[in-house]
């Protein structure tokens, strides 16, 4: 639900700033926790995930769950 993703996207920034700091000689002109650019990660990723479970869903609904069913 809504609170395992609020925990989780808390832990993935969390993350994202310890590991940011730790890579910090490889990011070029970029402060390693800078909420720019973790907000935008984190919308492309969250595009992404919503994308590509948009095909399989599509799919799924497209099926007669009866006959669906009948075949497993």
């Amino acid at each position: 639900g809504p609170v395992f993703r609020g925990w989780g996207g808390g832990g993935g920034l969390g993350g994202a700033v310890g590991l940011g700091r730790a890579l910090s000689r490889l990011v070029y002109q970029v402060s390693p926790s800078d909420p720019a650019t973790l907000a935008a990660v984190s919308v492309v990723l969250a595009s992404v995930a919503t994308v590509a479970s948009l095909i399989p869903a599509r799919r799924a609904v497209r099926i007669d769950p009866a006959s669906a069913l009948r075949e497993e």
